[in-house]
């Protein structure tokens, strides 16, 4: 049976990226990420929704996203979910859902109203074990 993990989100980053590295040293990075939708209800007011995602960005793709990601900025993802799941301190079972970027890039709208767009992609197999 054929399966597919396939995550595309065009959206706004909520917060500047945070770099650092796993206990194993390997570069990453984590970015706060927002997508939008708007929709006529049945009496035709217009109705927003935002949804959160945490996005993880792994080595070289980490280290670009840490140099040149900003608040407020407008990106193109493509990537694939992630359950991370823990043992809290307490002994409760926690998970985060997470969206593991593999193609990531940035847009930027000019003056004319054209898009610039500078690309990066995971060029490494990325690790299972998160910040």
């Amino acid at each position: 049976m054929f399966n597919v993990n396939r995550v595309t989100l065009l959206g706004n980053v909520t917060r500047d990226p945070e770099p650092h590295a796993n206990k194993t040293g390997t570069p990453l990075s984590t970015i706060g990420f927002a997508t939008n939708r708007s929709w006529k209800d049945a009496q035709g007011e217009i109705k927003k929704e935002a949804e959160f995602h945490r996005l993880i960005c792994w080595s070289t793709l980490a280290e670009f996203v840490g140099k040149t990601v900003k608040k407020g900025q407008p990106l193109y993802v493509e990537g694939r979910i992630h359950t991370n799941k823990w043992k809290s301190p307490e002994g409760k079972d926690e998970s985060r859902t997470e969206i593991i970027v593999e193609r990531l890039v940035l847009l930027s709208a000019r003056k004319t109203g054209e898009t610039e767009a500078a690309e990066g992609t995971a060029d490494a197999e990325e690790e299972s074990e998160a910040a």
